[in-house]
């Protein structure tokens, strides 16, 4: 469905992305981890063509739809307009019938467990948990092939993201779409992502089967960010038990 073919960027002098490689299929969900600063928003921001090509090439199938979540929820809803108007915005601009457009917006707001009084508020009337739903919801009304989740539960505890990972897998499985999963905690792809690329200083230096990657890593990068992750579990735990 999209293949990134030794793709590389630079900002000036400095080397952000060096010979990139890597596909995602029809209905399958790729994880992209790394540290930050390895490049995994520049890799994203290049498929959706908010930044341009070094070198390489970024092949699309054809008629393949592709919709972004911004990491911050925030950011992402206009102050001054209702969540109705900017849910419609997308789909009205796309040609939509609004009777249409809020159909399909009302069903995904009740899988995603929003209630519709939402609609009526502006965004700072609703919780961070409710916007990064809706932003959710305003990129799946598109009916996208092809959805990036960018940093999407960067901000939420570990329970919260559990529960928003679960949600992306229902609507991944319902609606037969793509996902790449950009995140920097490694735990959150166990249970989701078919397949893991780890990104490290603009390279990838795994792309296998998340399973293989977590629990028979090749590249020391990989291992360090495990051991990482592992000694974070462990503070987390600690301080849930002293709460």
């Amino acid at each position: 469905m999209l293949e990134l073919r030794n793709v590389s960027k630079q900002f000036g002098t400095h080397q952000v992305l060096d010979q990139i490689d890597f596909s995602i299929e029809s209905n399958e969900i790729v994880g992209l981890i790394g540290e930050s600063g390895s490049g995994k928003s520049t890799i994203a921001e290049l498929i959706i063509g908010l930044q341009q090509l070094t070198e390489g090439e970024v092949i699309w199938e054809e008629g393949c739809n592709c919709q972004y979540i911004y990491q911050n929820p925030e950011r992402s809803f206009n102050p001054y307009l209702t969540m109705q108007e900017s849910l419609l915005e997308p789909l009205l601009l796309s040609k939509t019938p609004k009777k249409e457009a809020m159909g399909r917006i009302h069903m995904l707001m009740e899988q995603a467990g929003l209630p519709k009084e939402l609609l009526s508020r502006k965004p700072q009337e609703c919780s961070g948990g409710q916007k990064q739903r809706a932003a959710i919801i305003r990129a799946l009304a598109c009916k996208p092939r092809l959805l990036i989740a960018d940093e999407i539960t960067s901000a939420l505890d570990p329970e919260s993201e559990s529960i928003m990972i679960g949600l992306l897998r229902d609507f991944q499985r319902d609606m037969q779409l793509s996902i790449l999963y950009i995140t920097h905690r490694i735990t959150a792809t166990e249970q989701f992502a078919d397949r893991l690329l780890v990104l490290e200083k603009g390279r990838i230096v795994e792309d296998r089967l998340t399973k293989d990657v977590l629990y028979n890593p090749k590249h020391m990068y990989t291992k360090q960010l495990m051991e990482a992750c592992a000694y974070f579990e462990r503070r987390w735990k600690l301080v849930v038990k002293q709460a």
